[in-house]
């Protein structure tokens, strides 16, 4: 049903986890599979340089949000908001049609991430 891609990555997920004082946090909750995306991102001079996530949800969504994170390392913020479901699937391979939608949550996520970020950070300019 899944690809060994997918699966490999379900398995040993890379940067599970939660970031104890994180520059910033992005959750989101699915209404369609009930799926809980948190990403956990901190920022030195704009540029993210370490992402961890927590996800309550089934395979393909640990699956996308670990590589999500491991490709969120290393971009700027204003490279982190433009990113896609689309390049989310392209990381992971094909999933399941009824599984794309968890690629849109992850991005929200990260976006979420990026906006809490920047609305903690814009007082101090």
């Amino acid at each position: 049903m899944y690809s060994n891609k997918i699966m490999e990555e379900f398995l040993d997920p890379k940067n599970y986890g939660v970031i104890r004082g994180a520059s910033a946090v992005g959750k989101i909750t699915s209404d369609v599979g009930g799926e809980i995306i948190k990403i956990y991102i901190v920022v030195e001079k704009d540029r993210i340089t370490e992402a961890q996530f927590q996800t309550f949800g089934g395979v393909v969504a640990i699956a996308l949000t670990s590589f999500a994170t491991a490709f969120l390392a290393g971009k700027t913020l204003s490279e982190a908001e433009r990113i896609t479901p689309s390049d989310i699937l392209r990381l992971s391979g094909p999933v399941p049609e009824d599984k794309n939608y968890i690629a849109s949550l992850i991005v929200s996520s990260i976006r979420k991430a990026v906006l809490n970020y920047n609305n903690k950070n814009s007082s101090e300019d």
